[in-house]
């Protein structure tokens, strides 16, 4: 009897401190009283749902429920046990914004789960009026210049590239280079360019990738086969070095890169780094196979940021897909919603901004995607989930509103997903067109 006591014990620990578990034996299977999740000011949101271990009801694990308003504002908070019986919260809307409901399981310490660096955490989030919704803080009248100024100290640098031919694996169907592209700023353009191989002159439709957040080489692509694919890293550094090059990078002359120089608004890291936007476009324009039509950009984050910039910045950009993407309403704060990566002025900074929170807003507002949006013809996609804590739903929506009427968008709304939200219709039109593209080409 003891031994199957202690083994008991052993397994109750195992329950709690999620010792053997994996993110994947987690399901948080919660909805609202609406499947789109979209309600109007003055709504009410009913969520519920509950939490499955490994497909079952778990026995004594505890989870915290907050409801949070526009990311920063909790509304209600509770610890429940879970049973067999769903969790339901509801909560109103009193202004067009967006409300989540944010579960996570509880160690024996009362602490948030983890598992390895991430925390075991879900639930849904819903919206009011988000066609409303517009950047917090007004727009730099210079805002336009500005750019002018930086794409005419670009254009004193001529479009000078090295390339040096490498084969990476699986690449058998594409001729591919580590690219430098000479750029203003103090960094060039690095990536790799993937043309597939017999491209004739004028053939082939161009995309370029930009990447999200932290510090990495570039990656060949190789799953466009009717496409030219320039793939960026987001730094301007070498690629194709061993992990501890970059780990050390990120640790050194790139850690907290979004800060750097924030309070300058013409030195601030993301002017450079879309600097080197604009001319990762000025490259791929040059290129003989181009087929002088088609520039689509894509990514993810960071890197939907940069596509966006992309599409404001550079007019030939027919195609725009965004997803979850970053540097949206840094204003936000002002109008008491969070804004997104990286949050120049965090969220628990509302209601108590210092002065140097409120000298960093017309700093950084260059680079402001919202404003950014405004200037956009491309036929865009974008993507956002009611869960994302980094890249605001709100923010999102503040850019997406700002593109202007007449031109082509559509947006992707997960309410269960957080950073993770898929950009469904953006990728599987980019996937459809090279295959088409391809097709087209007389090849299978």
């Amino acid at each position: 009897m003891k031994i199957l006591f202690s083994m008991f014990l052993l397994a109750a620990a195992l329950v709690l401190t999620g010792a053997d578990w994996k993110m994947s034996d987690f399901q948080f299977r919660f909805k609202t009283d609406r499947a789109d999740a979209i309600y109007n000011a003055g709504d009410e949101v009913c969520f519920s749902g509950n939490v499955l271990v490994k497909g079952k009801h778990p026995e004594k694990m505890t989870v915290r429920c907050q409801v949070i308003r526009d990311g920063y504002k909790v509304l209600q908070s509770q610890k429940i046990q879970l049973t067999e019986n769903p969790i339901t919260f509801s909560a109103k809307f009193d202004r067009p914004g967006w409300i989540r409901l944010l579960v996570e399981v509880l160690d024996e310490q009362g602490k948030v789960l983890r598992i390895g660096n991430r925390q075991v955490q879900g639930g849904v989030g819903a919206m009011a009026d988000p066609e409303k919704i517009l950047p917090g803080a007004a727009e730099p009248a210079d805002f336009d210049a500005f750019w002018a100024a930086k794409r005419a100290e670009l254009d004193k640098v001529p479009v000078k590239a090295l390339r040096v031919p490498f084969a990476p694996e699986n690449g058998k169907y594409f001729n591919c280079w580590d690219i430098k592209v000479d750029c203003a700023g103090g960094r060039p353009v690095s990536g790799y360019l993937c043309i597939p191989k017999g491209a004739k002159p004028k053939s082939l439709p161009v995309a370029v990738r930009f990447h999200g957040a932290g510090v990495r080489s570039a990656n060949a692509v190789l799953y466009y086969r009717g496409l030219i694919v320039l793939d960026v890293n987001a730094h301007g550094i070498e690629n194709g070095k061993d992990a501890a090059f970059y780990s050390d990078l990120q640790k050194k002359d790139l850690n907290n890169y979004h800060a750097q120089n924030k309070l300058d608004r013409h030195k601030g890291y993301f002017v450079g780094m879309f600097m080197r936007v604009m001319r990762a476009l000025d490259y791929v324009k040059t290129l003989p196979e181009w087929d002088g039509k088609t520039l689509i950009v894509f990514g993810g984050s960071q890197g939907g940021a940069q596509s966006l910039a992309a599409a404001a910045l550079d007019k030939d950009v027919t195609h725009c897909i965004a997803g979850v993407p970053a540097l949206c309403d840094q204003g936000g704060v002002l109008a008491e919603r969070s804004a997104g990566w990286p949050q120049f002025v965090s969220w628990f900074r509302i209601g108590k901004m210092t002065e140097e929170d409120r000298a960093v807003l017309p700093e950084v507002a260059y680079v402001d995607c919202a404003y950014m949006a405004r200037r956009i013809k491309a036929k865009t996609y974008i993507g956002t989930g009611f869960m994302d804590y980094v890249c605001a739903p709100t923010s999102v929506f503040a850019a997406y509103n700002n593109i202007p009427a007449g031109t082509e968008k559509d947006i992707v709304t997960t309410p269960d997903k957080a950073h993770n939200a898929p950009n469904t219709k953006g990728m599987k039109w980019l996937a459809d067109f090279s295959a088409q593209v391809f097709k087209s080409q007389g090849k299978e």
